[in-house]
């Protein structure tokens, strides 16, 4: 199984993480790269939006023409919200055909659920978070039993591709998908409440706030890219920073003491737990 030379996308639900999957594409121009993209949306509103933003280098259609960009397409990225997945799915139902490959970025529906209200066995399931519009996103990527074969290697890599121009793309099972939910989706959020508390700490002690968020922004910047590059366990890295009797191991103190680490580790499974509940219908 392959993909045409030049194939057709259709973003079918062009939101937040449809249009940040959309700018990552562009952006990067992976190969095999789509000869034609089309977005479909809700309105004509937002359909003007992104026409408006990306020109020439998209379609856009809404409502009821939506049929025709999924009749057309080759992959169908499927970035609609999952309350409105069935109602999407209904919309275009004649549209779909069992050869187009479904790249889903729904949390919460399953291969098997997606394979079934599409009639389509061709099904990879992605996660991944909004930083994916700036190219530094993450994205685990699941691929349903009928693309996991040596015939379908082709497929795999460009949907690999596709993916990857988010930043980074990483293929789990699907078993670990909800977890992926949680530390992959719901995690900038996760990490932009401590970023917002460093930069409130900053203003405690009389730093400006712009200087604060900066300086915040950038701490936790380049201590992801020092775990990144160094290969050292975070705790390696961590010990390096506390001198005895100093700031940091103080600081550290308060934290554990508050009840941080574990506070943090138990969002995410929090998160995961309604991540597997979003998918049972």
């Amino acid at each position: 199984m392959s993909l045409p030379e030049n194939y057709t996308l259709t973003i079918l639900g062009a939101g937040v993480m449809g249009s940040a999957v959309l700018s990552a594409i562009l952006k990067s121009k992976p190969s095999p790269f789509p000869s034609h993209i089309y977005c479909c949306t809700g309105s004509s509103k937002s359909a003007d939006r992104l026409q408006s933003t990306y020109g020439d280098a998209i379609s856009t259609s809404y409502g009821t023409n939506n049929a025709e960009a999924v009749r057309k397409a080759d992959v169908i990225i499927l970035g609609c919200k999952p309350f409105l997945c069935q109602a999407v799915i209904d919309s275009v139902k004649d549209a779909l055909n069992d050869k187009q490959i479904v790249i889903s970025l729904l949390a919460g529906w399953t291969i098997d659920q997606l394979s079934s209200a599409m009639g389509n066995p061709n099904i990879a399931r992605v996660m991944t978070n909004t930083p994916a519009k700036y190219g530094c996103g993450t994205a685990i990527v699941s691929f349903a039993p009928v693309l996991q074969g040596s015939e379908s290697v082709a497929v795999r890599d460009a949907v690999m591709a596709l993916v990857d121009t988010v930043g980074m793309a990483l293929e789990l099972p699907e078993k670990n998908m909800d977890a992926a939910t949680s530390l992959v989706g719901s995690g900038p959020a996760f990490v932009l409440l401590m970023m917002q508390a460093l930069a409130e700490g900053g203003v405690r002690m009389g730093i400006p706030y712009e200087v604060a968020k900066k300086c915040a922004a950038k701490v936790m910047e380049g201590t992801a890219k020092m775990v990144q590059e160094s290969g050292e366990h975070p705790e390696a890295l961590k010990s390096m920073v506390c001198t005895p009797g100093g700031t940091t191991i103080g600081g550290l103190m308060v934290l554990e003491d508050k009840g941080v680490r574990g506070a943090i580790s138990r969002s995410v499974e929090e998160a995961a737990d309604i991540a597997a509940k979003l998918g049972k219908k």
